[in-house]
């Protein structure tokens, strides 16, 4: 006798429970068979990704619109009412500007995925990591390695340079900072690994071929508070962070029809990046 018991609440993951008993005769073997749901699971996790990072955007959007109108307002206004202070009091204009200058900056990042075009060309991926190693070993000349592990069988794929660029540079930076004390002791480390992914499932749809990229540091982890919250706008683990690194890596990753995730433990931060292989043929 075998009972099966599927359960859903909410949005929770389907669970499956399975119960089994038999009376058995001398020597009748029995044999139980149980699926796995993890690609389950990985779906539904991949749809509640993109649907609340559409969200998240459409907000941030939204918001970002709504501060920028009053902010050039906020600006133009110290600046008159500067013209007319003496020396001490300008100083409380100057904050004003400078602040409105720093909201400005920030409100136009919320922006820029959506403002400059995509310039689409066939993309060499290892280029792209070389990019970004030159830049962050130039960033921290000592105390970080920063290791090489390519696929050189992963080929050219379409896509945009200068985005995939920003993006892995977001997600390496932010490693990097979270290896701070690592850097301080002189052994901190940060690796790069290409591989090809065969038959690969992104938000319900196969592709044959599809980058696998992993960034990995050996730093302290992702505290568990923050770890369901990673990808959202304005959460940063940093008191000095924006919370806008991770969140642009995510957009540009996802306009490559792509998917960004992130395994962490204490001594362990893996940041996965899978893209379909694209080729210039297939366009």
């Amino acid at each position: 006798k075998q009972i099966m018991e599927l359960r859903r609440v909410g949005r929770e993951p389907l669970q499956v429970q399975v119960t089994a008993t038999a009376q058995l005769a001398e020597a009748t073997p029995v044999v139980l068979e149980v699926s796995e749901i993890e690609q389950q699971l990985k779906v539904d996790r991949e749809e509640r990704q993109f649907g609340l990072t559409e969200a998240n955007r459409q907000l941030m959007r939204n918001l970002a619109h709504e501060i920028k109108n009053p902010l050039g307002g906020i600006r133009g206004a110290a600046q008159l009412l500067e013209s007319e202070l003496n020396a001490d009091q300008r100083e409380y204009t100057r904050v004003i500007i400078a602040e409105a200058d720093r909201l400005q900056a920030l409100v136009d990042r919320l922006l820029a995925p959506h403002r400059a075009p995509r310039v689409v060309a066939d993309v060499n991926i290892h280029e792209v990591l070389e990019r970004v190693r030159m830049v962050m070993l130039a960033e921290f000349p000592r105390g970080l390695a920063i290791e090489r592990d390519y696929d050189a069988s992963a080929p050219e794929f379409r896509g945009d340079k200068e985005q995939l660029i920003q993006a892995v540079l977001n997600v390496v930076r932010n490693a990097a900072e979270a290896l701070e004390d690592r850097i301080a002791a002189g052994d901190a480390r940060i690796t790069l690994r290409t591989r090809v992914a065969r038959q690969a499932t992104i938000a319900r749809t196969r592709h044959r071929l599809a980058l696998d990229l992993h960034i990995i540091d050996n730093g302290p982890g992702i505290p568990d508070d923050l770890k369901d919250r990673v990808f959202f706008p304005l959460v940063s683990g940093r008191d000095t962070g924006t919370g806008l690194g991770l969140t642009l890596a995510q957009t540009f990753v996802q306009q490559h029809q792509g998917l960004i995730e992130v395994d962490s433990r204490p001594g362990r931060t893996d940041f996965r990046i899978l893209i379909p292989l694209q080729r210039a043929h297939d366009t």
